[in-house]
């Protein structure tokens, strides 16, 4: 249940982030409204899901996850490139996020 409700806060989270565009700086109510309620939703998610599971494991996925996820929204629908030394940093993302999980459930 604690990966469910995860998923759910960084899928909040990064609606929220591919949004913050169309606020305008804020000035567009509507989107400004469901901007800022992705956030609320992703944050009232992670602080169940800490409850759960140890919040250094929660927030090292939620972060990562958020990260990866923006990225490829921005490469598949905002045109961004990635140059390899931005590669080679997502992908050390990774493998810290895995270190981070796998050593961290042995303290």
């Amino acid at each position: 249940m604690a990966y469910f409700l995860l998923a759910l806060a960084v899928l909040a989270e990064t609606t929220g982030t591919a949004l913050i565009d169309s606020t305008d700086g804020f000035t567009k109510i509507g989107p400004t409204l469901v901007t800022l309620g992705c956030y609320a939703l992703s944050f009232y998610l992670l602080a169940v899901v800490v409850k759960l599971m140890p919040v250094h494991i929660a927030y090292a996925l939620w972060a990562a996850a958020g990260i990866l996820i923006i990225t490829a929204v921005s490469v598949l629908f905002f045109k961004a490139s990635l140059n390899w030394q931005t590669v080679l940093g997502l992908a050390f993302l990774i493998v810290g996020v895995f270190m981070v999980n796998y050593y961290g459930q042995l303290h």
